[in-house]
């Protein structure tokens, strides 16, 4: 076990602690972050429009009352989930560009960065192609069965972009526009005002050089590929469509369980480096995408729902097990203590105060358990026993009510997840049972 300890020590942890500690990668988690609201406010209008499903007794009653108003709530569904790769673009330069400031660049603005990132992910937007001698416009159709908001389609034409597809793009092209704005700025190439001009006006002078090199090198970037018969969006849809289905795959899903637990078991917040830096995006990808009638397995809140039962490694059943089956006090104490953080997924006390981190009798099933429960709820998805992820949750629902409101009141899905809080306390219990027996005789010869 120390060498298990020592080789994720030397090779699992440095490399990743490395990468999720650069200034990108933390502008992108920071980002991520920044888009959980905007995700969890169109779910709570999407909810509304199913309560006819999640209430079928009910149908009739909510058909001629608030679906009435339909039209006009299910804006803040469009607004909010069709336009997350414009809140991207601005929280990737607004975050990027500090990160900055904190390494010494007090020089930059942030603010300007946020602004000059929204710019440059605007001027992908439209699809342009060389034609007949000369740039056109290239048309989208717009198929008449998808939600129209002012005769605009949000799923087939340019609008599209603005939503979960665009995410990609709005990141690289914030990395693109801040790197521009650095090297304006670091290389004096400003337009700077006299001393006594109000800061307002020196800073919108000051960021003039930066707008004009930003649009400069997008449309050159556009111009490039346009004569190529594609666009930013089209060019990079095949690299990153590959990469979500195989994070959306199940075995992609087990390596990115496993890497998260494994830096959790040597201290690390896994969660943090693994999934808000590296997965979050691709999932909210797959969410919009299922808002609009995808089928995708692995999106949004899955791991909230049905694995994260209590937390990183699914611990609510071995925090039930402290609570009724410890005879060590240590394990008694913990689990009284621990029971309610742990009901609304909160697990730090359990996982540096049993420790499960560096813990010989108990990192085998933390590393296990959340496997077997994400491989549970992903097959009964994939065949249709429970409803696919449309809605975005609050990670700290307590078990059940998370997967209830993220499926959109599917009952099958709050089965699986109190059926995986059963097989939590199954997988963990022998090695619960194991530690405990061993706590207890310590106790018992100390007590001598």
């Amino acid at each position: 076990m120390q060498k298990l300890f020592d080789f994720l020590n030397k090779y699992l942890l440095p490399p990743l602690n490395k990468v999720a500690n650069t200034k990108v990668v933390r502008s992108i988690m920071n980002a991520s972050l920044a888009a959980v609201p905007f995700t969890i406010v169109a779910s709570i209008f999407l909810i509304l429009n199913n309560l006819p499903q999640i209430f079928p007794f009910a149908a009739h009653f909510f058909q001629h009352t608030i679906l009435k108003f339909s039209a006009f709530y299910m804006l803040g569904n469009t607004m909010a989930l069709g336009s997350l790769a414009l809140y991207y673009s601005l929280s990737v330069g607004y975050y990027y560009i500090e990160e900055y400031r904190r390494a010494g660049e007090q020089q930059l603005n942030s603010f300007t960065g946020a602004l000059l990132s929204m710019f440059a992910f605007l001027l992908t937007i439209p699809s342009i192609s060389w034609s007949h001698g000369s740039a056109q416009a290239v048309n989208k159709t717009i198929a008449p069965n998808n939600y129209l908001v002012g005769g605009v389609s949000f799923v087939n034409g340019w609008l599209q972009r603005f939503g979960g597809v665009g995410i990609f793009i709005s990141i690289i092209t914030g990395i693109i526009a801040v790197q521009l704005y650095r090297l304006c700025v670091n290389k004096n190439i400003t337009i700077k005002m006299p001393a006594g001009v109000p800061e307002g006006v020196s800073r919108s002078f000051a960021s003039l050089i930066p707008a004009i090199l930003v649009s400069f090198v997008m449309i050159g970037l556009d111009i490039v590929l346009g004569l190529m018969h594609t666009d930013l969006h089209n060019l990079l849809s095949a690299p990153f469509g590959f990469v979500k289905n195989m994070t959306g795959s199940w075995l992609g899903m087990m390596v990115i369980l496993l890497l998260i637990h494994l830096l959790w078991v040597v201290g690390v917040h896994g969660t943090a480096i693994v999934k808000n830096s590296f997965v979050n995006p691709i999932l909210l990808v797959a969410l919009s995408e299922n808002a609009n009638g995808a089928h995708n397995i692995f999106a949004g809140d899955f791991i909230n729902m049905w694995v994260f039962i209590g937390g990183a490694g699914g611990t609510l059943g071995l925090v039930l097990l402290m609570v009724f089956a410890a005879r060590s006090d240590q394990l008694k104490t913990l689990g009284k203590t621990a029971i309610l953080p742990a009901i609304f997924n909160i697990n730090e006390p359990v996982i540096f105060g049993a420790p499960i981190v560096y813990n010989p009798y108990l990192i085998v099933p933390f590393i296990v358990n959340p496997m077997v429960l994400a491989s549970v709820a992903y097959f009964a998805i994939k065949f249709h026993l429970i409803s696919y992820v449309t809605s975005a949750i609050a990670w700290i629902l307590p078990v059940g009510m998370g997967a209830w409101l993220g499926t959109s009141g599917n009952l099958g899905a709050v089965l699986v997840a109190f059926l995986n809080l059963f097989l939590s306390v199954i997988i963990y219990y022998p090695f619960f049972k194991l530690y405990d027996n061993n706590l207890y005789k310590q106790e018992q010869l100390h007590g001598e």
